[in-house]
């Protein structure tokens, strides 16, 4: 199984950490370039980025409550679901319900599964 990750890049070190170790299939390439700097072109990462997700079987999106706001996340949240993808929500902290403030109505789409714990669990 193919797994795209989407998350603060702050969280890129437990992603490859997955990849590396756990030798879990994670296709989001943008974890090893997460450090200031390291990408050349965001242009050309969107690119790739549209690319993983369409050949990705599911969307991980992991988020906490410090990870506000999350900006690009959403952005292949979106990508992933209008490509027909389903997307797992992993959180430790978030409260997630049908009415969430802190994520939007969107958690509701029948594509999308919310998962509570960490990325260790």
């Amino acid at each position: 199984m193919r797994i795209y990750v989407a998350s603060k890049v702050v969280h890129a070190p437990q992603w490859k950490h997955l990849r590396d170790i756990h030798k879990i299939n994670i296709t989001s390439s943008w974890i090893d370039e997460s450090g200031p700097g390291q990408t050349a072109s965001m242009r050309e990462l969107w690119g790739r980025i549209e690319a993983e997700i369409n050949l990705c079987d599911r969307l991980v999106l992991y988020v906490e409550m410090s990870d506000q706001p999350l900006k690009g996340a959403f952005v292949e949240v979106g990508m992933a679901l209008a490509m027909g993808k389903p997307v797992w929500i992993i959180s430790k902290d978030f409260i997630i319900g049908p009415n969430s403030p802190s994520l939007g109505s969107w958690v509701n789409h029948p594509s999308v599964s919310v998962l509570l714990g960490t990325m260790s669990e």
